[in-house]
């Protein structure tokens, strides 16, 4: 089974990340009403920002727990057919 160096675990960080981007929102929206409009677009394009880099992540965990599923599938079926040899 390919062991990773660093197993990514997004639930945490992507909760928190996701938390931050609700408040910048909220953050821009009211900056918009007030006509802090360039204050109100970095809070937007900080929360685009934040959520392509929570994408990248996802699909980065997504692709280690796949190639991790495949290969203790792999050994599993290995294992069965060891044991139906026997």
């Amino acid at each position: 089974m390919k062991k990773y160096k660093h197993k990514l675990n997004m639930l945490e960080p992507g909760t928190k990340m996701l938390k931050i981007m609700g408040i910048l929102i909220f953050t821009g929206i009211g900056l918009y009403i007030l006509r802090f409009r360039i204050a109100s677009y970095l809070c937007f394009a900080l929360v685009g920002l934040l959520a392509f880099i929570l994408f990248i992540l996802l699909k980065i965990e997504h692709h280690q727990d796949e190639v991790m599923y495949r290969e203790a599938k792999k050994e599993d079926e290995l294992r069965n057919n060891l044991k139906k040899n026997k």
